[in-house]
């Protein structure tokens, strides 16, 4: 079984695009590379407001442990309902789980099985 993996980055936009520009211009000249999800933050300060440990970690929960719904998950992580629902509504909309309706509630499903992260660190300081 292929193993699914997401690319999250830090970028600027302009990069994003340029890496976007190159993709498509390379499908133009009948050349086809494997594509793979990418997320895409426009700052660290970004990235960490949405990706933190504890939602990381959240994504591992579900992984190993596949509970039934998202009150299993509150009870296997001993947090608060109100705040693993927070957060797995987050990943949801980031598209790193997708919620199942099931008998038992909103079952939640990790789409991928690797995450690949690549944050550029610009060591050139721009002074004004």
């Amino acid at each position: 079984m292929a193993i699914k993996k997401i690319k999250i980055t830090v970028s600027s936009l302009k990069e994003s695009f340029e890496e976007d520009r190159k993709f498509f211009a390379d499908i133009d000249n009948g050349i086809f590379k494997k594509y793979t999800p990418e997320i895409n933050f426009e700052s660290f300060k970004t990235y960490k407001k949405f990706l933190t440990p504890k939602r990381l970690e959240l994504l591992k929960v579900i992984k190993l442990r596949k509970p039934k719904n998202i009150k299993e998950l509150s009870e296997i992580t001993k947090r608060d309902f109100k705040n693993i629902y927070e957060d797995v509504k987050i990943l949801e909309t980031l598209d790193l789980l997708k919620l199942k309706k099931s008998d038992s509630g909103l079952k939640p499903i990790v789409n991928y099985d690797e995450i690949n992260m690549n944050i550029k660190i610009p060591l050139q300081a721009k002074f004004n």
